[in-house]
């Protein structure tokens, strides 16, 4: 095609930004994905100083969730809840759409629920604080783009699998960048092909129920859904007033080894409300089976979540898989480490384009502001958010767009100093926040809601020191002391 020179530059140059965009994003996704698998120890760092591993008898629950609903103070939303405690935070919350509180042995109101860096944190993973609609879209295409990505990354390196175990030492530049994306490419591709297919469902759900109803005899998409999702009960006349305890007891029934994870009141700002219990079964993926109640306590239904057909217990295992919520501790540490890999592949493709370009622009100082900006942001979001109770989205976009642009305007317009100040400068908040946190809250930040938080954030700090440390200066100054 004979296509004008000045149309191929621009497009070229579309071409780039474009790639960057994508990649930036999956980076932020993969980055956020990884700490959103400890959300609920996070949520629990946030607010130490609430009471932990109390046992409330069903009648004190009920008796105090009635008195939160009908209190002047509390505002009643469609949904309100009973978070029951857990390993991972083992405290019971009562919560609305908007707000909560931690919930005493003795039935009384504790702490306010603060979970506000642990929302941003997931919604930044889930839809990057877009309306959600349009946001969970977006993700769940990074996530089918991912797939792609793994595919085609296999089929354009024949050898990548024989090159991944070559174990080769010494690279540098754009041949360290390659082994370290080839081989965290192949060791992590079933973990990375998983993620990308689990989420991508989370967008393409509705169209592929669309895509089954085109192919089956008398249904519509409507009709797919309610055999996928159960419909809702339709109650009237149900008052304010809520039998938790003879729930409770059906409940402790019907799923005698079942772990309670939290109670749902659905529409609970109007007559026709109802209340859904969400409880594990041993062994099985699925998020949990769900037990349904009139507010007098009289069993309606189950959900079948765990009874139904196999495609319907495999869509409603989705989430737990996708972010390794099940077998404890130990599942979650190995999504830590397969998620870091996954980010660090995301990170060192556009490396690896950026150093086979053979000019530099903008778009070299712009990665790194992206890469080790987005660290930066998160520990300054968190500081503002936990220590003052400022609003942390705001703040991190805010600060990766410093990040992102502050490179172009430092002297020298060197990138690999750019990163270690970037380095530096994460690990000083990082430490800052140790530092204030512990004063804010005192005894409560050595307490085991908030030591384990403080030690992974000095861990973290620790790491990122030791990585901004110019090893080129080190090297010269121990040839000069040998000397």
């Amino acid at each position: 095609m004979n296509i004008p020179a000045k149309l191929v530059k621009s497009s070229l140059s579309s071409h780039s930004w474009l790639g960057l965009l994508v990649g930036g994003l999956m980076f932020i996704i993969c980055l956020s994905g990884t700490l959103v698998v400890f959300y609920e120890e996070i949520e629990r760092w946030e607010q130490p100083v609430a009471e932990e591993n109390v046992v409330i008898a069903p009648q004190v629950l009920e008796n105090s969730f009635n008195r939160y609903i009908a209190s002047s103070d509390t505002n009643v939303t469609e949904h309100m809840y009973i978070v029951f405690p857990n390993e991972a935070i083992p405290r019971y919350k009562f919560s609305s759409d908007t707000e909560g509180r931690y919930v005493n042995q003795d039935g009384s109101l504790g702490a306010d629920a603060v979970d506000d860096l642990t929302n941003m944190l997931v919604g930044l993973h889930i839809n990057l604080h877009l309306p959600v609609n349009i946001g969970i879209v977006i993700v769940s295409a990074l996530g089918a783009l991912l797939c792609a990505l793994i595919i085609t990354g296999f089929l354009s390196h024949p050898s990548i699998v024989k090159d991944a175990f070559k174990l080769r030492s010494g690279g540098k530049g754009r041949l360290g960048q390659v082994d370290l994306h080839n081989r965290l490419s192949v060791w992590g591709a079933p973990f990375h092909l998983m993620i990308g297919l689990t989420g991508a469902y989370y967008g393409f759900v509705m169209l592929l129920v669309g895509m089954f109803a085109l192919f089956m005899d008398g249904q519509t998409p409507a009709s797919v859904t309610e055999t996928v999702f159960p419909a809702e009960p339709a109650l009237e006349n149900q008052a304010p007033v809520y039998g938790v305890a003879r729930a409770l007891e059906t409940v402790n029934e019907m799923s005698p080894d079942g772990k309670l994870l939290y109670m749902l009141v659905h529409d609970a700002d109007t007559d026709s409300r109802f209340m859904e219990f969400y409880v594990q079964q041993p062994g099985l993926l699925a998020w949990s089976e769900n037990y349904r109640f009139d507010t007098a306590g009289n069993y309606l239904d189950t959900a079948g979540y765990t009874q139904g057909a196999p495609a319907q217990q495999i869509l409603y295992s989705v989430y737990r898989i996708h972010f390794g919520n099940f077998a404890g501790v130990i599942t979650k540490l190995l999504y830590v480490i397969l998620g870091l890999s996954l980010t660090v592949v995301s990170a060192s493709g556009i490396n690896i384009w950026l150093e086979k370009r053979k000019y530099r622009d903008a778009l070299n100082l712009i990665w790194p502001g992206v890469v080790w900006g987005m660290p930066l942001a998160i520990a300054v979001a968190s500081f503002t958010q936990v220590i003052f109770h400022l609003p942390s989205s705001a703040i991190f976009w805010g600060g990766l767009l410093v990040t992102m642009t502050a490179g172009l305007f430092l002297p020298g317009r060197d990138e690999v100093r750019y990163k270690r100040l970037l380095q530096r400068l994460t690990t000083a908040v990082l430490l800052l926040l140790v530092v204030a946190y512990t004063i804010k809250f005192g005894n409560a930040a050595i307490s085991p809601a908030g030591l384990p938080g403080l030690v992974v954030i000095l861990a973290i700090a620790t790491v990122l020191f030791l990585m901004a440390k110019d090893r080129s200066r080190t090297a010269l100054v121990y040839r000069q002391m040998r000397h």
